[in-house]
């Protein structure tokens, strides 16, 4: 899973960045702290994998993980390539989603572009650039699309209408993401437009745990989600001992699921993913996340390409089961294991051994 940071300038992004992935970047309190697009993963927490692999003495676990992509602030102009920001936009397009750090904390010795402190506003703006950006690519694109359809090339015509159909949404400030035609948004995926991917609003804050109803009103009526996160707080909590920053926060009653484990979470719910483990015995465990609604024979190919090319079938028991069991052999005495074919929709939290013949 690929995650890539928008937002303006001292708006948070990298502090998230260094929250998530552990890295050691600067953090200051002036503009375009980062310069260049930088680039960390994070291992995704999952009690589930430790439990399959204790429970079966299985040395190896091996999360799922998440590439984090920062780059700098954006400012007006952007979209047209101008600034530091704008010039890394591209290295955004290849992003499975974005993450949009929207300022909501008060601290007057972070100086904000206009001297104030409005999230809706700062998403309205930093939008406006995503458009520009998309609506540049997509008239470059559409410009060529239309030679080829007057020469009567193979697939321009229909390529044409879907691009269409996106430069009338640019056009009316809308996100490519809300277009209503399935060829345009497939379009809109295969050119990688920034405005078509999944967007998750995140208001840095003081200490609130919910984003405004105004941020929240503003990301559904852009068809993406919101979550607020006290990012420096949870910077703080992680310099601390565990033990007394798990104190702290139990005090200030920051929930269960927190930090950097909050944005996991929020990231698979926008993706729409589940997870799915190997482990059936040494030497590994690992977790896979797909879309939710993946086959068992496309599941497969996530692990090899050849699993699913030779698929024959997949023996599956949810991840719960077989901890109680102790053990696959165990399970497949119990006669808890089941057999599924090609088409069964692999459920969170199954775990699979795949039969497979090349």
């Amino acid at each position: 899973m690929d995650l890539g940071l928008v937002g303006r300038a001292n708006a948070g992004k990298t502090a998230l960045f260094c929250l998530v992935t552990g890295a050691e970047a600067e953090i200051a309190p002036y503009p375009f702290t980062t310069r260049e697009p930088a680039r960390a993963m994070a291992d995704v927490p999952d009690p589930r994998l430790q439990a399959i692999a204790d429970a079966q003495d299985i040395p190896r676990r091996v999360p799922a993980q998440v590439q984090l992509v920062d780059i700098a602030g954006l400012a007006a102009g952007a979209g047209s390539g101008e600034g530091l920001g704008g010039a890394a936009l591209g290295q955004l397009r290849q992003m499975d989603a974005l993450i949009h750090v929207v300022r909501a904390f008060s601290n007057a010795e972070v100086p904000h572009p206009e001297e104030r402190v409005d999230p809706v506003a700062d998403a309205e703006a930093v939008d406006l650039e995503l458009v520009v950006a998309d609506r540049e690519q997509a008239g470059r694109r559409l410009e060529r699309v239309r030679k080829g359809a007057r020469v009567g090339e193979a697939g321009a015509g229909a390529e044409l209408a879907a691009l269409e159909m996106l430069v009338a949404e640019l056009d009316a400030g809308r996100p490519a993401r809300l277009v209503e035609d399935e060829a345009a948004r497939a379009l809109s995926a295969d050119m990688g437009l920034l405005t078509g991917k999944p967007v998750l609003y995140l208001a840095n804050t003081d200490e609130e745990l919910e984003p405004s109803p105004e941020l929240t009103a503003y990301a559904a009526a852009q068809g993406a989600q919101a979550l607020a996160l006290p990012v420096g707080l949870e910077l703080e909590l992680a310099a601390m001992d565990p033990d007394e920053a798990a104190e702290l926060a139990e005090e200030m009653e920051l929930g269960s699921v927190r930090g950097a484990d909050s944005l996991m979470a929020a990231a698979y719910r926008l993706l729409d993913l589940v997870t799915f483990f190997t482990g059936s015995g040494p030497p590994e465990a690992r977790a896979w996340p797909i879309r939710r609604g993946t086959t068992a024979a496309v599941a497969a190919g996530k692990i090899h390409s050849d699993l699913e090319r030779g698929f024959i079938r997949a023996e599956t028991i949810p991840w719960d089961a077989l901890v109680a069991a102790g053990s696959w052999s165990k399970a497949k005495e119990n006669a808890s294991l089941r057999m599924e074919g090609r088409d069964y929709v692999v459920q969170e939290g199954d775990v699979l051994q795949v039969r497979f013949n090349v």
